[in-house]
């Protein structure tokens, strides 16, 4: 059965691409544009990943990762940050506050591949 991962960024190119990528890899791809709209997915049927982006409207990708992380149904899910906010200081929050890695965009897609199959 295909590992399936929750793929969330406001831009939907950068979504299309990744679902797209990871496709092809085997994976299953749900999307979501927005933070509400991925705790809703998360809830209703957790995946075995997470892609975060971190600025988006409304509710950040920090945000996003805090409810998930405070979630008995989600807290254990990995997380990966895939974001163009390259600071060290968002770098080592989302650290903390419960991320397996960082990627800065614009990434390579072998990396991001090779954080995929460690963590899932």
């Amino acid at each position: 059965m295909a590992k399936r991962i929750l793929a969330v960024d406001d831009e939907i190119d950068v979504l299309l691409i990744v679902k797209t990528a990871l496709q092809a890899e085997g994976f299953e791809v749900e999307t979501a544009s927005n933070g509400p709209d991925a705790l809703a997915l998360a809830r209703e049927n957790p995946p075995d990943l997470f892609l975060l982006d971190v600025m988006m409207p409304g509710m950040t990708g920090f945000e996003v990762l805090r409810e998930l992380k405070a979630d008995d149904s989600t807290s254990s899910i990995p997380v990966i940050m895939l974001t163009g906010v390259s600071e060290r200081s968002k770098i080592q929050e989302a650290l903390m506050s419960g991320t397996d890695y960082y990627i800065v965009k614009p990434f390579e897609f072998h990396d991001l591949m090779a954080k995929v199959n460690e963590v899932i």
